[in-house]
């Protein structure tokens, strides 16, 4: 085909690339519920509030981070949504990705520069009863001490014993729980489970060299 003749089509090509796009035909919460990338980019485009709050108090963000939609998540940072905006219960997007086990989308908001406090989240994520051993390891790794005495005076593994959750208890002897440290009561992990019938927890415990009473 001859110069001549392509440039028609080339130019065709170009404008078609400069024209702007669509207005949207979907809301943006619905369009991120579906994780619509196309008219999220419309809405985007044409001024939406990406930091608009919902019904329930939350923005954007949230709900694409506890869908785990990575790739949304990303666009609304980049065109500024607010990376530590509290829902109506005071919680950030970071907060509400490892509540949902998130973790790929968890470790993109801290990559972006979210703010949080690795003991506290660690806390909350085992008053949860959350299992997922991801989600234990991402907050180990951001600083999270699994030895760390929270508010209520419990350590991670002994609120997980108490909550008879044994495949937490597992996952945080694996990421360095001591098997003996005790909590504020004074309650060694194995007491706490042998006081309450916990077999299975106490065959794990002893397993791993804890001790009734905690030495000297």
């Amino acid at each position: 085909m001859k110069l001549t003749h392509l440039l028609p089509l080339l130019l065709l090509l170009v404008l078609g690339a400069c024209s702007e796009p669509e207005k949207p035909t979907l809301g943006l919460y619905p369009a991120i519920h579906r994780g619509d990338i196309e008219q999220i980019q419309r809405q985007i485009y044409w001024g939406a509030d990406i930091n608009q709050i919902d019904a329930d108090g939350r923005r954007p963000l949230h709900v694409a981070a506890e869908q785990g939609r990575y790739v949304v998540v990303n666009m609304l940072l980049k065109h500024g949504a607010d990376i530590d905006a509290p829902d109506r219960q005071g919680h950030s997007p970071l907060y509400g990705a490892l509540m949902a086990r998130r973790t790929r989308v968890a470790q993109l908001l801290i990559e972006k520069g979210a703010t949080f406090d690795p003991d506290l989240l660690l806390e909350q994520v085992v008053a949860a009863g959350l299992k997922g051993r991801d989600t234990i390891t991402l907050l180990i790794r951001q600083g999270a001490d699994p030895n760390h005495q929270g508010s209520d005076g419990s350590t991670p593994l002994t609120r997980a014993i108490r909550e008879n959750n044994r495949v937490l208890a597992k996952h945080l002897i694996a990421q360095g729980a001591d098997v003996n440290r005790p909590d504020r009561t004074g309650e060694t992990p194995l007491a706490i489970a042998t006081s309450q019938g916990f077999s299975a927890i106490e065959r794990l415990l002893k397993s791993n060299g804890a001790l009734l009473e905690k030495e000297g």
